[in-house]
């Protein structure tokens, strides 16, 4: 562990013995870097320890990654690490499969040496426009472990997704993309049920639990339905399309719970606009990563296929014929809705995926 080093030696003695404030310096890594100081029973911690934004509870300590950064520590440190990539984003006109989840990465207790460690946070997604699949979600990261974004939900008619910002073209395709979690599958025409893609392997230490699952299958046409699968969530696969009727889109797949960080106790780091929808998504047991549904064919009347508990988007309903998809929760993770087929130049767009969070707790006691 390095030492506290003051201006003076006499000005370090002092913060230690006297718990006054003053600004001192220490080394990580071979670099100085100015910090603030106050007294506390784990002084060194307390100094060495930056980046995200801080919060404290009891003698646990928080630091929240809402947009991507650098976590620095002065000594080394057991933590619990959530890494959530952002969801995929629900496909366009016509029946759009909902997007899904990012893949999130957990460590409920990892080494941490003294260092600084680099930290990605996925963005929220591009929504899925009239005709066009639904793009990817990005990836979030916290140094070597690499959560996936959500896959892109798929629809009827339109080509597969991409990333965020580049053209949407390609041969198309109706299977839900891979990620994370996949996104639902579109309609096959005359055919069999639509499956998504597989879901991608995400890159992490041996103390890291991936959790991501695949979407739900598209209708087979008719006579089977047109209608789209739901995103897969963290904790459970997307829906089907079908439900209590053919043409029914699916549900996205539920969202998982991490109780070492509950929305309660989180909640003062994201971003005033999106913290009412933000916290009793959330909840008290942090629940993040659910997928998008499913979009209904656009005949069909009645509830929109709902998203995954933590944040997905629910899917447009089938009736009226100008209901839109919901988005993911920004800062969940979670997948968006997939939109229906109203008429032109009515527009059912897909939801956007939520952004992804990065999350590091370690003990101050």
């Amino acid at each position: 562990m390095s030492p506290i080093k003051g201006t003076q030696s006499r000005t370090g003695g002092k913060l230690i013995r006297g718990g006054r404030t003053s600004d001192v310096t220490s080394e990580i890594d071979g670099t100085t870097t100015e910090i603030s100081g106050r007294r506390e029973d784990n002084l060194t911690t307390l100094l060495t320890v930056s980046g995200g934004t801080k919060i404290e509870s009891g003698n646990d300590r928080y630091h929240v990654f809402t947009t991507p950064g650098t976590f620095t520590t002065g000594s080394q440190l057991t933590a619990e690490v959530l890494v959530v990539a952002s969801g995929g984003s629900g496909a366009g006109a016509a029946y759009g499969g909902g997007g899904g989840a990012g893949g999130v990465l957990h460590a409920p207790s990892t080494s941490l040496e003294k260092g600084r460690y680099a930290v990605a946070v996925g963005g929220q997604g591009v929504d899925g426009g009239w005709y066009n699949a639904g793009s990817d979600g990005d990836n979030s990261s916290f140094a070597d472990a690499i959560a996936i974004g959500g896959g892109a939900g798929t629809g009827y008619l339109n080509g597969p997704a991409v990333r965020p910002g580049s053209p949407l073209n390609g041969t198309i395709t109706r299977r839900g993309r891979a990620g994370g979690s996949c996104g639902g599958s579109g309609v096959a025409e005359n055919s069999a049920p639509v499956s998504p893609d597989a879901v991608t392997s995400q890159p992490a230490p041996s103390d890291y639990t991936p959790y991501g699952n695949v979407g739900g299958n598209g209708g087979g046409g008719a006579p089977a339905g047109f209608a789209a699968g739901g995103g897969g969530g963290a904790g459970a696969v997307g829906s089907n399309a079908g439900g209590p009727s053919s043409s029914v889109g699916g549900n996205g797949g539920a969202g998982r719970a991490f109780p070492g960080f509950p929305a309660p106790v989180i909640a003062p780091a994201i971003p005033a606009p999106v913290r009412p929808g933000w916290t009793p998504v959330v909840g008290p047991t942090g629940i993040f990563a659910g997928g998008g549904g499913g979009g209904n064919y656009y005949q069909v009347g009645g509830a929109a296929p709902s998203g995954g508990s933590g944040g997905g988007g629910a899917g447009a309903p089938g009736s009226p014929e100008t209901g839109a998809a919901g988005d993911g929760i920004r800062f969940t993770g979670s997948g968006g809705g997939g939109g229906n087929y109203p008429s032109y130049p009515l527009a059912s767009h897909g939801g956007k995926g939520g952004d992804g969070i990065v999350i590091v707790k370690y003990s101050v006691a």
